[in-house]
């Protein structure tokens, strides 16, 4: 993975986010804002805690395709948007 795709995949999920935010969705939940992002397949969304809290590791707040390896990266904000990491 390049800094370049790192950087693209976090401006993503941003959006994603906000798209969420804006739909009014319960991001306090932790849960998956983006099982693909766009042009970018490998790549899935997710929000999270940080320090994590024990919602964030239920399935159902989890990007399934992440979790059945159909994507092998993700970006985690928290309920407020911010960069908790990228890998």
């Amino acid at each position: 993975m390049s800094d370049d795709e790192q950087s693209r995949a976090i401006a993503a999920a941003q959006q994603a986010y906000q798209q969420a935010f804006t739909r009014g969705d319960d991001l306090d939940a932790g849960p998956c804002i983006a099982e693909a992002l766009p042009d970018m397949a490998d790549w899935v969304a997710d929000i999270a805690h940080d320090p994590r809290e024990d919602v964030d590791d239920e399935p159902a707040n989890q990007c399934e395709r992440y979790r059945d390896g159909e994507a092998s990266h993700f970006v985690e904000l928290d309920p407020h948007g911010e960069l908790i990491r990228a890998e």
